[in-house]
Parts: structure tokens; C-alpha cells; sequence
């Protein structure tokens, strides 16, 4: 069959038939399709979801873009949204109503009212929980059953649960007779083993779980640590109240980083859709704030050189020779501070770097700070030396204010973060331009004092 595109299916939602639409979901994945869907114009999306019926589309439509899927919802009659939310996993559907409950309330209510009863409570459980926590991003649909049962017994529980479609109903949690989560068993181990044993003998002991106000960061961290693709979010009496599964972390994961690359940048926003379409403004108001920090660096940077300026003398080298070595010197200083904040942040964020490691981290980054700085400031004053003949004192000014500067940069890109951490703060606040400012106004003093130090002993 030939590749989808965008004119396959425009022609399919313009003259397509029942026939030809089954055919499009039996030769293509729900993911291709909703990528095309996704470049098409809003009227088109709409009737292609006008033609199906939410059973047959609703995977279609959960590989949709929020602002796509908000976007379909909010035009359909109160009934219709109603029947692809309840066809949806319940955290899908709860992000969708949370977003669709900031442009227009009482629509959102509208079609929660409209739902059945069991799919009504559970989207208004998932939505009282803290965003970005695990109650947050689990989904309701999961199978359990109790311990005390055997397993010819449990096969047939199972058969009476609505049983999910996804990769949740390959584990199966064992709960008490106070549903109690006490531990997991497979899909796979209850088939193979004999009928006649109690659940109890297949029982994973070590039950692995997360508390529903867990940080979703967190959640990722225990998903990478235990390779697992369902993990059981519970409440503080060890309840089972859903479970997360690996595709919502991998969000999580990609949401995660695109955010910290986004404040490591100076951006007050982590939404891309905002940052790279829409309107103009909105990104013009969201990238200025630390620039304007940047300016106001920079003015201090400007009043020192020009307070140097005047106590300079010219007994040893020109004025202009010593201020063209300045944006060499920011230069490297900003970049290795900032080499060193991004490996922080980033260990931080894995978890690679704990807080008992701290004082060993910054001590290890300082370590490294001083190999770096003796190879450049070196291989710079030999430069100076050899290829453009500069004296020796002056040479030995540059590479030491340049060694000392490096130095530097290393401890405040490394110590920020672990600050910022330490205080509850996210350390990738400690952005690329807020080090950068920083160290350029660190950088300059530390060479104008060794200037003017070297310089008046001399006169002296």
C-alpha cells in the first residue's frame, strides 16, 4: 500500500467511504495518521472526526497535539465530546478537560456531567490531584485482584474487570481485603502456572510504587532505575489508586528536558508551542527578562572599564593592546561556567549527583577548573610569545588573570546549581546568561586588578 500523505487524506475526508476509512486504520498506525491530521486545517480535522465514530478514532485523536486535540473537542456538541472522553485513557482525558477547562468552564463541566458515572468520578479524581505529580499523570484503568485467591480463580476475576488495552494489563496487582496494594504478579505467570495454586505463591514481594504526590520527575527517575513499564501510584494508606505507565514518562522525560534547555537558554517559558508559532509577542515578552539582566551587566561591565581606563598608565604596554584581550577573556570564562553549570543541572536532573555529593562535586569541577585553566593560559602565553612577540609582562598578565578567571568560572558554574537545589530552587535558573553576566563582570575586575597591580609595582 502506498505511503500516507496529506493528499491521500484530504481526498479521504472529501469523498471517502466507510469502506475506505476502516481501511485506513487497518493499513496504517494511529500515529501516522494523526502526524498527517496534524498539518491539516482545522475544518479538515474536524470532519474527519465527524465521519468516525469515537471508538475507531479516539486512538487517532490521543496522538494529537493538546492545543489539536482542545482544538476538535471544544466544537463538538456537549454528547459527542462526552463519547471520546470516555473512550479515552482517563489521564489523556483529564489533561484534555484541564485544558480545556482554562478557555471555557462551563464546557468542560458540561461534558463531565455528561459522562457515566464511573468515567465521571475517575476524571474528577485525576483532576484534583497536584499538576505535575504522579496522581497527575496516572491512569485509572489497571487490573488487581485479591491474594487469597487460586488462580483458576483469578483468571476469571480478571475476565470480569474492563480490562485495559494498553500495557497495564500485562501486570497484575495483588491487593488485600482493604485494597491494600501488597504486591504484583504477571500476565504471563498466571497463565503458565497451575490453576489449583493461591495467588499468594506468584507474588512479587518487593512491590515497587510511588506515593500520588510524588514529583513526576521522580516518577522517570524510579521507571530508569527499575526498568519497569507500569509502576502503582498509591495514597498515604498504601491504597492503589491507578498506575503510570513508561509511554506517559517518556513525556515526562522529553517535557522535562525541553524545559531545562529552555531556562539554560533565559527563556521564561517553557512551552514551545508559544516559543515557535503563534503569536509574535508573547515570545518577544517571554526571552527579554534576562536580557535585560545581560544589559544590566553589561552597563556595570562598561563602568569598570572606563573607571580603568583612567588609572591606566602607559609605561608598559598601550591602553588599547590590554582592553582587546577582553572579550577573549569573558569569552572563556562565560563558556566554561557555563560547561560547567549545563553538567550540573543535567546531573542533578538524572540524579547522577546527589546532595551528600555536593562539596566532592565542586571540588572534583575545580580540580578540573585548574587543569583547564594551566593548559589555556599556557598555551595562550606562548601564543603571545612566540607568534606576536608581546613582552613577558604582559604575556604573564593575560594567561594569569586568564588561568584565575577560568578558575573562577568553574566554582560558580558548579556551585549555583547545587545552591539552587539546596534551597528548592530548579538550578537550571542558573541559566547560560545569568553565569555569563556574572562572570564577565568577575572576569574584567580580576583582570584589571592584576593589571594595575603588576603595572604600579612597576612604577613604583
Amino acid at each position: 500500500m502506498n505511503p500516507l500523505t496529506k493528499n491521500l487524506l484530504q481526498q479521504l475526508i472529501k469523498k471517502g467511504t466507510a469502506k475506505n476509512y476502516l481501511a485506513l486504520f487497518k493499513h496504517f498506525h494511529e500515529a501516522d495518521i494523526a502526524e498527517q491530521l496534524g498539518v491539516l486545517s482545522s475544518e479538515e480535522r474536524q470532519l474527519f472526526f465527524k465521519k468516525v465514530n469515537p471508538e475507531m478514532s479516539v486512538d487517532i485523536l490521543e496522538e494529537l497535539d493538546l492545543d489539536q486535540q482542545l482544538d476538535i473537542i471544544s466544537q463538538f456538541k456537549t454528547d459527542i465530546a462526552a463519547k471520546f472522553i470516555e473512550e479515552m485513557e482517563p489521564d489523556d482525558a483529564a489533561d484534555l478537560l484541564e485544558e480545556l477547562s482554562e478557555t471555557n468552564e462551563t464546557q468542560a463541566e458540561n461534558i463531565i456531567n455528561a459522562l457515566p458515572e464511573k468515567e465521571k468520578s475517575d476524571i474528577k479524581t485525576l483532576l484534583s490531584y497536584e499538576e505535575d505529580s504522579a496522581g497527575a499523570l496516572m491512569t485509572s484503568h489497571y487490573v488487581s485482584i485479591p491474594e487469597n485467591l487460586l488462580i483458576s480463580e483469578a483468571l476469571k476475576d480478571i475476565k470480569q474487570q474492563d480490562i485495559p488495552e494498553s500495557e497495564t494489563s500485562f501486570y497484575i496487582f495483588i491487593v488485600s481485603k482493604q485494597k491494600k496494594l501488597i504486591g504484583y504478579t504477571t500476565l504471563r505467570e498466571i497463565i503458565l502456572s497451575p490453576k489449583s495454586n493461591k495467588v499468594s505463591s506468584i507474588r512479587h514481594e518487593h512491590n515497587i510504587y510511588v506515593d500520588h504526590h510524588t514529583d513526576q520527575e521522580d516518577v522517570a527517575l524510579l521507571f530508569q532505575k527499575y526498568n519497569m513499564s507500569v509502576i502503582p501510584v498509591v495514597d498515604e494508606k498504601k491504597h492503589i489508586l491507578g498506575v503510570i505507565t513508561v509511554d506517559d514518562v517518556v513525556d515526562v522525560v522529553v517535557e522535562e528536558a525541553s524545559e531545562d534547555i529552555y531556562k539554560l537558554s533565559g527563556t521564561s517559558t517553557n512551552d514551545e508551542k508559544t516559543l515557535t508559532s503563534g503569536s509574535l509577542f508573547k515570545p518577544i515578552i517571554y526571552r527579554i527578562p534576562w536580557l535585560l539582566i545581560t544589559i544590566l551587566g553589561g552597563l556595570i561591565a562598561s563602568y569598570i572599564i572606563n573607571n580603568y581606563s583612567t588609572k591606566f598608565t602607559e609605561n608598559l604596554f598601550p591602553l588599547a593592546l590590554s582592553l582587546s584581550f577582553i572579550p577573549l577573556l569573558m569569552g572563556l570564562g562565560g563558556n566554561v561556567g557555563n560547561q560547567s553549570s549545563a553538567i550540573v543541572v543535567r546531573g542533578i536532573a538524572t540524579g547522577s549527583i546527589k546532595p551528600q555529593r555536593a562539596l566532592l562535586m565542586i571540588g572534583r569541577e575545580i580540580i578540573i577548573g585548574l587543569g583547564i585553566g594551566l593548559f589555556i593560559s599556557l598555551f595562550l602565553f606562548i601564543i603571545n610569545i612566540k607568534i606576536y612577540h608581546y613582552s613577558i609582562v604582559f604575556s604573564s598578565i593575560v594567561s594569569g588573570s586568564l588561568f584565575i578567571n577560568i578558575s573562577v568560572a568553574t566554582l560558580i558554574g558548579t556551585s549555583l546549581p547545587l545552591l539552587f537545589s539546596k534551597l528548592n530552587i530548579d538550578p537550571a535558573i542558573a541559566s547560560a546568561p545569568f553565569i555569563s553576566t556574572t562572570l564577565d563582570v568577575i572576569g574584567q575586575l580580576i583582570y584589571f586588578a592584576i593589571t594595575l597591580t603588576i603595572i604600579h609595582s612597576f612604577v613604583a
